[in-house]
């Protein structure tokens, strides 16, 4: 008996119109996955914040309209959060169906930063971190240890880099060891236009260091303290009447009186 003719192109036609079908019924349930509020991303728990708020993580890590879980990108996600200058290292974790774990490690402000008429907080890698309200240092967690003026002409940005870490990471140092080292309290750092170094003590005299422009100079710091620590076995540097003390040369050591004051001009009669 003859086969009908047209039923193998019918079957023919019909795989592929079924391939279809299976094809949107996947993608449909991947929408309807997608858009599932049991998969939005909507418990964010937040730990190691201190300067950046919630709200600006949430901000800046795509979370603020509780995107789906299937669509979250971790890695963009600690991108975008890098970008904030407060931000030293971070890391995103997500668990289905809707938890998102942000994990913050934050730089503290380490100096203020008086510099053309504004005052910045800077990080131990000397980069800003945002404007502060005066040229005052602090003593206490989140406050800036050590005060520092750089006469140098030019506002600064946000983030910006703007002095070798090594050198505020010195300068700190030197902050909170100058007292029982050498009898002398350091109330303030002052850089010139050529990067040259000196310190304000409170009770005595200045301490020039000399330029600290290059890795070079500021490993120098290290025997200029050492010739300074000489002359403080030799000379009460408190009470020594000095108006400075130049370390320059750490082999020849210079330093200079505090000028009398010059005598009343006697009036003639």
């Amino acid at each position: 008996m003859p086969r009908p003719r047209g039923r193998p192109a019918l079957g023919l036609r019909a795989r592929p119109v079924a391939r279809l079908l299976v094809l949107g019924g996947e993608i449909a349930v991947l929408v309807a996955l997608v858009n599932s509020p049991a998969l939005a991303a909507r418990r964010v728990y937040l730990s190691g914040n201190k300067h950046v708020t919630r709200q600006q993580v949430i901000d800046r890590a795509g979370l603020s309209r509780a995107p789906s879980m299937l669509l979250l990108t971790t890695d963009q996600a600690q991108a975008h959060l890098r970008n904030d200058p407060y931000v030293r290292s971070i890391s995103v974790r997500t668990m289905l169906p809707d938890r998102v774990e942000v994990d913050l490690l934050e730089w503290e402000p380490l100096a203020v930063l008086s510099r053309a008429g504004g005052f910045y907080l800077l990080n131990a890698e000397g980069s800003v971190l945002g404007i502060a309200a005066s040229g005052r240092a602090g003593a206490g967690p989140g406050l800036a240890r050590v005060a520092l003026s750089w006469d140098s002409p030019g506002g600064l940005r946000v983030g910006q880099s703007v002095l070798r870490g090594r050198l505020m990471q010195d300068l700190d140092r030197m902050q909170s060891a100058f007292a029982p080292a050498y009898g002398l309290t350091i109330t303030g750092f002052t850089l010139d236009s050529n990067l040259k170094l000196a310190a304000a003590t409170g009770s005595g005299p200045r301490i020039l260091f000399g330029q600290m422009a290059t890795d070079e100079q500021i490993d120098s710091l290290d025997s200029k303290l050492a010739s300074l620590k000489s002359l403080r076995a030799r000379v009460d540097l408190a009470n020594s009447k000095l108006d400075y003390i130049n370390l320059e040369n750490p082999a020849a050591v210079t330093t200079r009186p505090i000028p009398s004051p010059s005598p009343a001009p006697t009036k003639k009669p």
